[in-house]
């Protein structure tokens, strides 16, 4: 499925990068990451959109704080994995945290009615998705994981999934905002994978 972005623009997972430059009229640079294998990982960066890429292909787009969501965030072929409006709730820029926990918990129901089985964290089959909520002092996010997962050599497990990171409250009482949201594709991450 083709993700359409605010301006109207098209992407999919494992596009090609240079179909990507010049879609945004930029050259890739190498990811600046202390992780990132030189001239493996590479990235589009604009305002509102970080554009990650694995061997030449399209694999994470990140949403960052500005983008309004003006189009549905749908990057996935397997229906049930997308973002799109459910009823009246929807992903929006600088939602609160609350109101995403909302929009994931339809989300939830949406996907077991499409054939989709919530489970723990763990190995996931291909229809099977997990949630995890991690607040810490450095670190707020949201993660959807969903299947299929794949072991990699060294014990991790990597999968589809959207991960949503939320801005620290300025107040006690006042909520966090939506920072970033990312929507990753496993089949064309090379990181960890036995040929």
């Amino acid at each position: 499925m083709a993700l359409v972005l605010d301006d109207g623009r098209t992407l999919h997972f494992g596009q090609e990068i240079e179909e990507v430059e010049i879609l945004f009229s930029c050259r890739a640079i190498d990811n600046p990451s202390r992780i990132a294998r030189k001239t493996i990982d590479k990235m589009i960066k604009t305002a509102d959109l970080q554009l990650d890429f694995d061997s030449g292909r399209l694999l994470r787009v990140t949403f960052a704080v500005g983008y309004q969501f003006d189009n549905a965030p749908t990057p996935y072929v397997e229906d049930w994995k997308n973002f799109p409006m459910i009823a009246s709730c929807r992903v929006f820029g600088r939602m609160s945290r609350e109101r995403f926990l909302s929009f994931v918990s339809a989300w939830e129901q949406r996907a077991v009615s499409l054939g989709a089985e919530k489970v723990e964290m763990g190995d996931l089959t291909t229809e099977q998705f997990a949630v995890s909520i991690c607040r810490e002092q450095y670190w707020d996010a949201v993660c959807v994981n969903l299947g299929p997962s794949r072991r990699a050599g060294g014990g991790g497990i990597w999968c589809d999934g959207w991960i949503a990171t939320f801005e620290k409250p300025k107040a006690k009482f006042d909520p966090g905002t939506l920072k970033d949201l990312s929507a990753f594709r496993d089949e064309f991450n090379t990181v960890a994978r036995r040929r």
